[in-house]
């Protein structure tokens, strides 16, 4: 049990009915968005609805950073409710594959689609570069923590995108948070 809770009252909830702790279980559950869709993709979902969420963030992904924006703000602020979006993904199915296949297709996308706003040299210019570099690390801590045969699916991909950041308007701020040019065959 959990050590916020005292051992009375850990006695008293478990000499609870079926019945009433069934009540209480299921108000929290109602409280807790996280857990009700952990639950659901859990208790009701299997792997072809695991398939359909990516691809309809993967539409999500390419829908709104194919769009034009009037400024790097709104640019960068779409930009981090994706990454809060795949983040959301990866904590409710535990798909830390898709997390990373998700996230590659955001950073690739917002490169090749929102150059203008990437270089622009403004204080929220440094700050969108920036957060991709830093976002795009931790891309790469995700596929390092992952298992030998699933890294190769990354690696092209992944290639490309440091390539990208190396090459242009980010090229210094890549080189000043030690991103490294590709990742190596091991």
């Amino acid at each position: 049990m959990p050590k916020n809770i005292s051992k009375e009252l850990e006695v008293a909830i478990l000499s609870l009915t079926q019945k009433e702790k069934d009540r209480h279980l299921l108000r929290l559950i109602a409280k807790n968005e996280l857990l009700r869709e952990q639950l659901q993709f859990t208790l009701l979902e299997d792997e072809a609805d695991l398939y359909l969420r990516k691809e309809k963030i993967k539409e999500h992904i390419q829908e709104t950073l194919s769009k034009s924006y009037s400024s790097v703000t709104f640019f960068l602020r779409d930009l981090r409710k994706l990454s809060t979006t795949i983040t959301w993904h990866r904590r409710v199915t535990k798909d830390k594959y898709g997390e990373i296949d998700l996230f590659i297709l955001a950073l690739r996308l917002a490169l090749e689609n929102q150059r203008k706003h990437i270089s622009s040299f403004s204080r929220k210019g440094d700050v969108c570069r920036v957060y991709i570099v830093k976002k795009t690390l931790s891309v790469l801590k995700m596929i390092d923590a992952l298992h030998e045969d699933f890294k190769i699916d990354f690696k092209g991909r992944m290639n490309q995108i440091l390539t990208l950041l190396h090459t242009f308007e980010t090229k210094y701020d890549a080189q000043k948070l030690s991103l490294p040019q590709s990742i190596q065959d091991e």
